[in-house]
């Protein structure tokens, strides 16, 4: 796809803004992912992080400036010196001379959009959280400010609908991975990631990857594999993941008390979180994401699919726009662990009876989950808010106009 972006001269200096630069979930993972595919491109990504994770060597890989930064919204523990934590931010961000701001969570708009006021650029905002309980007042005006919009999926976008975002300027880009990073193991390579995690050969391997929250439904992927055990008594279910950064302590260890109670007689491997989970996805028999909250557009469906896994998820969200055609049979409803006991039943043996599953499953991702449609996509939104920011301001002797 020609996006008028890819020549030398025509490459921009894009400024991200980022919270934990680390596998907390999916938006972690998809920002980490189009920037690195954007600075193949040619263009200088620069980044303003609030923490450095796991992923901070991959950011460092190619990005030319990483600037830490103490937040993006003032904190009523620290009032004082979160403002002038977000005044040195707005500074460092104007200095590093942005064509575009590109911003993915729904807090870091306002700082993005006061950047982008002093630097005279567009923010270009990817949307891939569902809104929260309240939107104020102050982010509802800064959201009007946003250029362009990439919503993740059609359900994200009609839930934000009215809530500041200028209809207009919203467009529905489907997330995108790199099927060539996920992709099938060989059975050698399958075996050898069982045998680190302990599991038979022949076991029916069960798996659960990301957040360790309420929201998430592990809670109800127990309840399930509680009732499918009898049926299917070499089921192994692994689960693996670490609780919601900014998390209530309490609650999380509350909550993981739970589901180690519900896990009794049930054999489970529990994880910490891992940067890298494609030995698991590629490993495991069948990927569950029993979610509760409206997924986006989950990577957690995504990423088994790419690896020749069958994923069982809830029909919540996004996640009916990916499982489409026949997959929509391993959609069940959210909060049902008898529906998805039977699902999981109905899959135990899917190796020795339907052995073309898992390459229908990669074939399904690879049509529709294209991260170079996504990264074009992106270019696309870059240069049109680039060029009606030229000529809404033009007149007045922007000094970005040519």
């Amino acid at each position: 796809m020609d996006n008028g972006l890819g020549s030398p001269r025509n490459c921009l200096r894009i400024l991200t803004l980022a919270n934990h630069l680390g596998p907390r979930g999916g938006l972690e993972r998809n920002q980490l992912a189009i920037c690195r595919a954007l600075a193949k491109q040619g263009h200088q990504v620069d980044v303003l992080y609030v923490s450095a994770g796991d992923f901070t060597d991959d950011w460092h890989r190619f990005t030319g400036a990483m600037i830490p930064m103490m937040g993006s919204l003032p904190r009523r523990q620290a009032p004082v010196r979160s403002v002038r934590g977000m005044l040195t931010a707005v500074r460092a961000g104007v200095a590093s001379h942005p064509d575009v701001v590109y911003v993915y969570r729904y807090w870091d708009v306002p700082l993005a959009v006061a950047i982008g006021a002093l630097a005279g650029a567009p923010v270009v905002f990817h949307l891939c959280l569902p809104p929260p309980a309240s939107v104020p007042w102050w982010l509802r005006s800064a959201l009007g400010r946003v250029a362009a919009t990439l919503a993740v999926s059609a359900d994200t976008a009609q839930r934000w609908r009215g809530l500041g975002l200028r209809p207009d300027r919203v467009r529905v880009v489907p997330t995108g991975i790199d099927t060539h990073q996920f992709c099938e193991a060989t059975n050698a390579v399958r075996l050898a990631t069982r045998r680190e995690l302990g599991l038979d050969a022949a076991a029916f391997m069960v798996l659960f990857a990301g957040r360790i929250s309420r929201e998430k439904g592990i809670d109800v992927l127990l309840r399930a594999a509680g009732e499918a055990v009898a049926d299917v008594p070499d089921m192994r279910v692994v689960i693996v993941g670490g609780p919601s950064l900014g998390a209530d302590p309490e609650d999380s260890d509350r909550y993981a008390a739970e589901l180690r109670n519900l896990a009794e007689g049930i054999p489970v491997t529990w994880l910490d979180l891992i940067p890298d989970v494609r030995p698991l996805l590629q490993a495991a028999d069948v990927a569950v994401v029993p979610s509760l909250w409206p997924e986006p557009f989950a990577r957690a469906v995504m990423e088994p699919l790419a690896c020749g896994t069958p994923v069982v998820a809830s029909r919540v969200g996004g996640t009916p726009e990916i499982l489409t055609e026949w997959l929509a049979d391993y959609l069940v409803e959210p909060g049902d662990p008898t529906v998805l006991a039977e699902r999981l039943v109905a899959l135990s043996s899917w190796r020795t009876d339907h052995p073309d599953l898992g390459s229908r499953c990669r074939q399904a991702a690879v049509n529709h989950l294209s991260l170079d449609r996504e990264v074009d996509a992106v270019q696309v939104a870059f240069g049109s808010a680039i060029a009606v920011r030229h000529r809404h301001h033009g007149a007045i002797g922007d000094p970005r106009t040519p």
